[in-house]
Parts: C-alpha cells; sequence; structure tokens
C-alpha cells in the first residue's frame, strides 16, 4: 500500500505542475468558450492514453533507446508549442488593436463543433509531441512495484491509475473554469489570458528545442 500511496502522490505532484497542457487549456478556454476547453481536455486525455498504452506496451522504451527519434519527437513537439504560443500572441495583439471592449462580442462566441474539433487536435497532438511525458512513462512506472502482479498487469494498472488521477485533475479544472465564465467571458481578462499562455507556450517551445 506505501508503494501505491508513494506513486499516487508523485503522479499528482507531475499532474499538476503547470505544463504546455494546461496552458492550451486555458487558452482555448478564454478565446472560445467552455466546450472548447471540455475539447481540449478530451484531447490531452486521449493522448495520455495512447502513451499510457505505448509505455505498457513497451513502444516508450524504443522511443527514448533511440536517440534520432527522440530528438525528432522533442523537435516537432517544440515546434507545435511554438505555433500554439504564436497563436495566442497573435490573438493578443490583435484584441489590443481592434479594443477588447470591440473584440469582445464576437471573440468569445461558444465554440461550435469546428472550434471544438480544432480545440480536441490541439490538445491531443500537443501532448502526443511531448517526448518529456513518455520519457516520464517509462521512468516513473519501474520505481514502483505493485506485490503479486507480473510486470505486465504492474505497468497497467500504474498507468490506468496515473490517467484517471489526470482525468480528475482536469475535470477540477473544468469545474473550476465553468465557475469563474462570467470573468472569462471580460475581455481585459481574455487579453491577460492570452498573453499569459502565448509567452508561456512560446517559452516551453523554446526550452523543448534546446534541450540536451
Amino acid at each position: 500500500m506505501s508503494e501505491l500511496t508513494g506513486f499516487v502522490v508523485v503522479s499528482l505532484v507531475i499532474i499538476m505542475v503547470p505544463g504546455p497542457d494546461l496552458a492550451l487549456l486555458l487558452a482555448n478556454t478564454a478565446r472560445s468558450g467552455r466546450r472548447a476547453g471540455i475539447a481540449t481536455a478530451a484531447g490531452i486525455m486521449l493522448g495520455n492514453a495512447v502513451l499510457a498504452a505505448a509505455a505498457v506496451a513497451g513502444l516508450t522504451a524504443l522511443l527514448t533507446a533511440s536517440e534520432l527519434g527522440y530528438v525528432a519527437l522533442r523537435i516537432a513537439g517544440a515546434v507545435y508549442l511554438i505555433y500554439l504560443g504564436v497563436q495566442a500572441l497573435a490573438d493578443f495583439v490583435r484584441l489590443r488593436r481592434n479594443g477588447v471592449s470591440d473584440a469582445g462580442a464576437h471573440r468569445h462566441a461558444p465554440a461550435g463543433a469546428r472550434g471544438a474539433r480544432v480545440s480536441f487536435q490541439q490538445g491531443l497532438v500537443s501532448n502526443l509531441l511531448n517526448p518529456k511525458v513518455a520519457a516520464f512513462y517509462l521512468s516513473l512506472f519501474p520505481q514502483f512495484t505493485l506485490p503479486g502482479l507480473a510486470p505486465a498487469a504492474e505497468h497497467t494498472v500504474l498507468a490506468g491509475l496515473f490517467w484517471f488521477l489526470a482525468l480528475l485533475w482536469y475535470v477540477l479544472v473544468l469545474l473550476l473554469l465553468a465557475r469563474i465564465e462570467a470573468l472569462l467571458r471580460r475581455p481585459g481578462f481574455r487579453l491577460g489570458i492570452a498573453g499569459v499562455s502565448g509567452v508561456g507556450l512560446l517559452g516551453l517551445g523554446t526550452a523543448l528545442a534546446l534541450r540536451d
């Protein structure tokens, strides 16, 4: 039980530390409303599920063992984060240029089916292209053992538990965003979120690109 408790504590710390997924979720929610935020979170969770399954199957071990493959994935992830950051900063510039009061009427319209689909794809791709997530699955699981289980079953249980904890975290985040929906509608607040998330995504992408 102590091993399981330790895994839960470590997982919660990793899940709750702000990163590109949370920055993207906040940016899309502020830009297009609650539906876009939910779609972004759904894409992130699908990405987590895919990477968890890959870790259980041993595919992440092959990825980290291939220096060329790891570097290619890292650069692709960095470029995508920078692209998302530039998009958020472009929204910031448009809001500043057009006037937040005038832009507020249409920039925060609820996301339609296409907007939700784009947000879902962004969450999915951002998560899948983050090599640190794959490396985390590879490095964390071997540190914990569950007595009485074979390695494959053990990794499956741990991967499922991590995914479930991440799901709970994003549900809590979305519930909080729903509680402050009136604040999210304020043009000045959206302007701030666009700027902060843009700089954050751009910085994370640059750091990932420069990382050894």
